[in-house]
C-alpha cells in the first residue's frame, strides 16, 4: 500500500508538477548550518509535497533527517537556532518569517522521544489530546469525535483515561503521535515516530500515515524502519546532508543506492533483488515469496546444487546473490572493534525470579507471577508489545523496583534487602531513554562516573573508560557534551557508562532504538563481545531481526506474564504464529517468508537461504 499525490512522479530535483496547484509543503534549495559547525547539516534540498503525498526520509545517523524534519515544521530557525538558506513554505507561508500562530493548524511535528512532545500537565490521555484542539478553538463535539477516531486508529482507546506519564515508553509515543495527528494539520512531519514502538504499533502508525495521505494531508516521515518507508510513495535518501536518491522506496533503499553508501538494504529488498522482483512489488512479502520459490526451483536444481552453477558456468543468480549481500554478513567497522576484556574479575552470575508480582501505586498489576531463570553467561532477549511488563520485570533485576510478592536472586543471593548502589556493582542497567541516565558535561566524565563510584583505583578506571569508549566507537567524541550529540549517539554514551563499570550482568532496554543499520550492527557486536567475556546479557527489544540474529534465547511476555520461552527458531516458527500475534509481535521478515514457502523455522536471512537451498 502506497500513498502519493496526483500528477507525475518527482524528477531528479524532487519537484512535482501539479498543474498550477501549490504544494502544501515546498522545500526549495534548503541549506542548514548549525552554529559552530564547519559542515552544513543540509545542502540544496528541494522537495514538494502536494496534498496526498507521503514521502519517507532515510539515511544513516547524522545524514540530516532530523534537521530536515525540524526545518519542514518551521522549527528552524524560529525555535532551533541555525542559519537557513533557500526556503520552506507550508501552505504558502514562508516558515523563516512566520510566527507560531501563522503555522498553528498548518503543520505539526512528532518527535522520536515522547517526553519532548507531551505537555506533562494533563491527567489523562484524552485531556492530552484535547490540549492542542482547545488552543485551536475546536468545538467540543468535534473535539470528542476527532479524539475517539485517532485513539481507535492507533489502537490506544483503552488508554484514554490513563495518566500519560504512567504509561510505557511505547504507549507514550503513540499518545504523542495522536496528539499531533488529532489537530488536523495539512502537513504532518514525523521524526522517527516508531523508534519506541512494538511491531503492532509500528504497523498501526504506517496504516494511519497512509490514511492521512489518502485524506489529502501531506506526510513527511524520517524513519529507519522499512515497515514505514515501504509504504511511502517516494523515499528521499540523505547522506552528509545531501540528496542521493528520491524515488520509489524499493529503488531508493535498494543495493544500487544504499550499497554505494556502504549500507545494507532491508532484508525484504535484498531478497526481492535476489529473486528479481519488480520494484513496485518489492515490499510485498507474498510476491517476494513466490519469486523466491521460482528462483530456487530454477537455479538451485542445476548440477552442483548451488546458485548460478550451470553447465555453462553462468553466474547470473550467484552474482546477484553476492551483489545484494544475502551471503555471509560483510565486514563492518563494528566487526573490527576490540574484544571486551573484563577488568573487574567477577565470576559469571546467574539470575532467578520466582513468583514475581508488581503493582504500581495506581493499582496496575504490571507483572503477574513470573518465574524466570537466566543461567550465568547466557544472553536472552525479552520481547512483547508495549505495556506487557518487560521494563517492569527488568527493573526488579537491579533493585529499581521491589516486588509486591515473590523474590529475585542474583548469584544465589536474594536482593530484597540490598540497596540499588550495592546491586549496581553486579548488575548494570542501560535505560531506554538515555536522557534519564546522562547528566555530566562530557562523554568522558559520564563514562568515568560509574567506576569512580565503585571506588576503583585510577589506573583501573582509565582502562575501563578507554575500553568502553573504544567498544562503543565514542573515543573521538569523549570531550563533547552528551547533549550536543544525537539520540542514537547518546544511547551509546549511556551504554558506555554502564560498560565502564564492567558488571557481571548487563541489562539493555531497547538498545537499538533510533540506531541506523551500522548502529544496530555495533550494538550486536557489543552483545557478542560481552557474551564471549562470560557476562550475562538481558535485552528488551522490539527489533525482531536483531533478536533473532543476536540472541540464542527469546522470552515472550504478554500482559505481565511469560507466554513463550525458547530459541528464535522455535519462538518465530510458523506453528507459533498465533501465539506471537496475540502479543502484538510479528516474526522477522525471513521467518514470515519462510512460513509462506513452507520451509519451517527460518528466523534469519541466512536460515531462509539455507532452507531454500535444501528445498
Amino acid at each position: 500500500m502506497t500513498a502519493e499525490g496526483p500528477g507525475p512522479a518527482a524528477g531528479a530535483s524532487g519537484r512535482t508538477a501539479l498543474q498550477g496547484v501549490p504544494p502544501l509543503l515546498a522545500i526549495d534549495q534548503l541549506g542548514v548550518r548549525y552554529p559552530g559547525q564547519r559542515e552544513p547539516a543540509l545542502q540544496e534540498i528541494s522537495l514538494d509535497l502536494p496534498a496526498g503525498a507521503f514521502v519517507g526520509v532515510a539515511g544513516r545517523t547524522g545524514a540530516g533527517k532530523s534537521t530536515l524534519a525540524l526545518a519542514a515544521a518551521g522549527f528552524i530557525p524560529r525555535v532551533v537556532h541555525a542559519r537557513l538558506e533557500g526556503s520552506v513554505r507550508v501552505d504558502s507561508v514562508t516558515t523563516a518569517t512566520a510566527g507560531a500562530s501563522d503555522l498553528a493548524g498548518r503543520v505539526g511535528i512528532v518527535f522520536s522521544t515522547p517526553a519532548n512532545q507531551l505537555s506533562a500537565s494533563k491527567l489523562t490521555v484524552r485531556e492530552e489530546l484535547a490540549f492542542g484542539l482547545e488552543n485551536l478553538g475546536v468545538p467540543r463535539e468535534t473535539m470528542d469525535e476527532r479524539i475517539d477516531e485517532v485513539l481507535d486508529h492507533l489502537g490506544i482507546a483503552h488508554l484514554a483515561e490513563r495518566e500519560p506519564f504512567a504509561l510505557s515508553g511505547g504507549e507514550q509515543q503513540r499518545v504523542a503521535i495522536a496528539s499531533i495527528v488529532v489537530m488536523g494539520t495539512g502537513v504532518v512531519v514525523l521524526d522517527e515516530p516508531t523508534a519506541q514502538l512494538d511491531p503492532g504499533g509500528t504497523r498501526a502508525v504506517g496504516e494511519l500515515l497512509c490514511r492521512l495521505a489518502a485524506d489529502g494531508r501531506a506526510v513527511l516521515c524520517a524513519e529507519h524502519t522499512p515497515t514505514i518507508l515501504g509504504l511511502a510513495g517516494r523515499c528521499l535518501v540523505l547522506e552528509a546532508g545531501r540528496e542521493v536518491a528520491l524515488d520509489q522506496p524499493a529503488r531508493a533503499l535498494g543495493s544500487a543506492v544504499l550499497g554505494s553508501l556502504g549500507l545494507r538494504p532491508p532484508t525484504i529488498l535484498r531478497l526481492a533483488e535476489l529473486a528479481a522482483v519488480p520494484a513496485e512489488d518489492a515490499f510485498d512479502e507474498e510476491a517476494v515469496a513466490a519469486a523466491l520459490a521460482r528462483w530456487a526451483g530454477r537455479d538451485l536444481d542445476r548440477p552442483g546444487g548451488t546458485p548460478g552453477a550451470g553447465p555453462e558456468g553462468s553466474a547470473d543468480s550467484g552474482g546477484r546473490e553476492a551483489a545484494v549481500g544475502t551471503g555471509p554478513r560483510p565486514a563492518s567497522p563494528a566487526a573490527a572493534l576490540p574484544p571486551w576484556r573484563p577488568v573487574r574479575h567477577q565470576p559469571p552470575v546467574a539470575l532467578e525470579v520466582r513468583g514475581l508480582v508488581h503493582r504500581y501505586p495506581n493499582g496496575i498489576e504490571a507483572v503477574r507471577g513470573i518465574d524466570l531463570t537466566v543461567p550465568a553467561g547466557e544472553a536472552i532477549a525479552i520481547v512483547g508489545q508495549n505495556g506487557s511488563g518487560k521494563t517492569t520485570l527488568a527493573k526488579h533485576l537491579n533493585g529499581l523496583l521491589r516486588p509486591a510478592s515473590g523474590r529475585v536472586t542474583i548469584g544465589g543471593r536474594d536482593i530484597a534487602g540490598d540497596p540499588v548502589s550495592v546491586i549496581a556493582r553486579t548488575v548494570g542497567f542501560v535505560f531506554q531513554n538515555p536522557d534519564d541516565q546522562l547528566f555530566n558535561r562530557s562523554v568522558e566524565r559520564e563514562v568515568m562516573f560509574g567506576p569512580r563510584n565503585l571506588g576503583l583505583d585510577g589506573r583501573t578506571i582509565a582502562a575501563l573508560v578507554d575500553q568502553a569508549l573504544a567498544l562503543t566507537g565514542l573515543a573521538e567524541v569523549r570531550a563533547m557534551n552528551p547533549y550536543d550529540l544525537g539520540l542514537s549517539t547518546r544511547k551509546l554514551v549511556a551504554l558506555a557508562s554502564v560498560l565502564a563499570m564492567d558488571p557481571a550482568v548487563i541489562i539493555l532496554d531497547e538498545p537499538t532504538t533510533g540506531q541506523d543499520g551500522p548502529g544496530v550492527e555495533l550494538v550486536g557486536v557489543i552483545v557478542e563481545a560481552l557474551r564471549r567475556a562470560g557476562r550475562t546479557v538481558i535485552a528488551i527489544s522490539h527489533d525482531m531481526e536483531f533478536v533473532a540474529e543476536r540472541f540464542p534465547r527469546v522470552v515472550v511476555m504478554r500482559e505481565g506474564r511469560i507466554v513463550d520461552d525458547g530459541p528464535p527458531g522455535l519462538v518465530f516458527a510458523p506453528e507459533r504464529a498465533g501465539l506471537l500475534a496475540s502479543t502484538g509481535l510479528v516474526p522477522p521478515p525471513a521467518a514470515r517468508i519462510g512460513a509462506r514457502l513452507g520451509l519451517g523455522a527460518t528466523p534469519t536471512e541466512q536460515a531462509l537461504l539455507a532452507a531454500l537451498r535444501r528445498r
